[in-house]
């Protein structure tokens, strides 16, 4: 008896998922409340943490094979260092292996150790049409099988969808979704899973996204699989009847503001705030941050020009998410101060969160001497003597061994491109193989150029990227930006030509 038991196991875990989640026929709309007691049991709850034991994020899966494969969104899980599965019936699983991923889909196969569990059948795709009702069953707003209901809007390609990339369908739909509803189950009126969900486009509109089942299952099939770290660690951020720990993402008390230098000591004196995503506004957030007591506390103003700021915080949001990240990145000496994420719905909501946090790395990285800011360049020339190199804080130092220029116009009556272009016809620059690049994190030396309002003069400034010190300045006067370019040029390399000698040119 023992034997044919576990050959049935076997035969079970054998099953492909095709054939698990096998196709039904049509039959009669389910009620709602059906369609949510038979789906919830396939759905989880999944905790990851980036290795420190706190929960960086919360989301949902769909269990796709009996033996406790199953799939979510790849964004969730992807860079975090520990996992944890929890189950509608109260089972967590610390134990979790990352199976498979697709990049182009945003979706990631998950391993459990469990056998005997719930899987929903796979709808088929012919009978569903724009205007049918779907449901989704998920983590939203962190709240475990959430349930709620809307219409199938259309199937499009990924292509049709801003930042969603290409060579895949999606299906679009109007059941609301929220923080932590990536990775849950969008199922049709028969409880038949139709896909995966993986974010929305505009929050508040609705206009919601997941990929098509049919076009994944395959992940579930894969062999191997690579090991989380145990998530044992890892409780939800909230809980009802405070049996779970407080999570980071709770309010929490104000810390006591930490003890800061000087307002003369302090080595961070401007920020400049940039938003490489459309959803949240870059005054959004210098308002956000202007609120904060320990913001004004340390006295930081807002750069007029970004590349000048000490600190540069720089926001986005990743396509088909509710992650909001950020990152600070002190510019003297491209050191990165800190990053980070929160999940939030919308730029009112992400706002202060960001702000809250970034406050907080800006407070801490102020307490820093001068030494920590310059990073791996720490030891005053030491890299420059190393290379043979004066002193990196000596003006003719640094133009005797520059290599590398950044150029960048803050004046609307010049594109940045004039001067380069300038520049990079002169002869000198390649005979001292001077080179002009588009990074300035790059580049040894980074040139500035303003028109003051209502004149005619157009400034310029020579900075040391690795020391943020002036190395020069002068000013010419012309009446258009072409002009203003040509004789920049010639000035900045008179400059340089001071003290650094054009190359002997050998003899034929």
């Amino acid at each position: 008896m023992g034997l044919m038991k576990g050959l049935a196991v076997a035969t079970l875990l054998a099953v492909p998922l095709s054939n698990a989640i096998a196709q039904t026929g049509s039959s009669p709309p389910l009620a709602g409340e059906e369609i949510v007691d038979r789906a919830s049991p396939a759905v989880v709850l999944i905790l990851v943490g980036a290795g420190d034991g706190q929960v960086s994020a919360v989301g949902s899966g769909v269990i796709v094979r009996s033996d406790g494969v199953l799939l979510t969104a790849n964004h969730l899980v992807k860079g975090m260092r520990e996992a944890q599965v929890r189950l509608k019936s109260g089972d967590v699983y610390d134990r979790v292996e990352l199976v498979a991923t697709d990049e182009r889909r945003d979706i990631a196969a998950l391993r459990i150790p469990a056998v005997g569990l719930k899987v929903l059948p796979m709808s088929n795709p012919a009978e569903v049409r724009a205007g049918s009702t779907v449901f989704v069953v998920s983590a939203g707003a962190g709240l475990p099988w959430t349930a709620t209901a809307g219409v199938l809007s259309a199937t499009r390609m990924a292509e049709e969808v801003p930042g969603a990339g290409q060579g895949y369908r999606l299906l679009q739909f109007t059941a609301p979704i929220g923080p932590g509803s990536s990775g849950g189950v969008l199922v049709d009126s028969q409880a038949r899973v139709l896909g995966i969900i993986v974010g929305f486009v505009a929050p508040g509109q609705n206009t919601n996204f997941a990929v098509p089942l049919e076009s994944i299952a395959g992940l579930a099939n894969a062999s191997g699989g690579t090991p989380f770290a145990s998530g044992a660690r890892l409780r939800l951020p909230y809980a009802a009847g405070g049996t779970e720990t407080p999570g980071r993402n709770l309010p929490v008390p104000p810390a006591a503001s930490p003890d800061l230098p000087r307002p003369e000591q302090l080595q961070i004196r401007t920020v400049s705030v940039l938003s490489k995503t459309i959803y949240i506004r870059r005054e959004r957030l210098q308002d956000d941050l202007q609120k904060s007591p320990l913001f004004r506390q340390l006295q930081v103003r807002f750069a007029d020009y970004g590349e000048t700021a000490d600190v540069a915080i720089t926001v986005d949001r990743p396509v088909l998410t509710f992650d909001w990240t950020y990152t600070l990145v002190y510019q003297p000496s491209g050191l990165t101060l800190a990053s980070g994420a929160i999940e939030a719905v919308d730029e009112f909501d992400a706002g202060p969160k960001l702000a809250a946090q970034i406050t907080e790395q800006l407070a801490a990285a102020a307490v820093l001497p001068r030494t920590a800011l310059a990073g791996p360049r720490a030891a005053p020339g030491a890299r420059d003597a190393e290379m043979g190199r004066g002193s990196p804080t000596d003006p003719a130092g640094v133009l005797r061994t520059l290599r590398t220029i950044f150029v960048e116009s803050h004046t609307i009556w010049m594109k940045g491109n004039l001067l380069q272009d300038a520049l990079h016809v002169r002869p000198e620059l390649s005979q001292w193989g001077i080179r002009i690049v588009d990074d300035r994190n790059a580049a040894d030396l980074y040139i500035d150029v303003t028109r003051p309002f209502l004149t005619y003069d157009w400034v310029y400034k020579m900075i040391s990227t690795r020391t943020g010190t002036v190395v020069g300045t002068a000013k010419v006067v012309a009446i258009d930006g072409p002009a203003a370019a040509r004789q920049l040029a010639a000035e900045i390399v008179a400059r340089i030509r001071s003290v650094r000698p054009l190359p002997a040119t050998k003899e034929p």
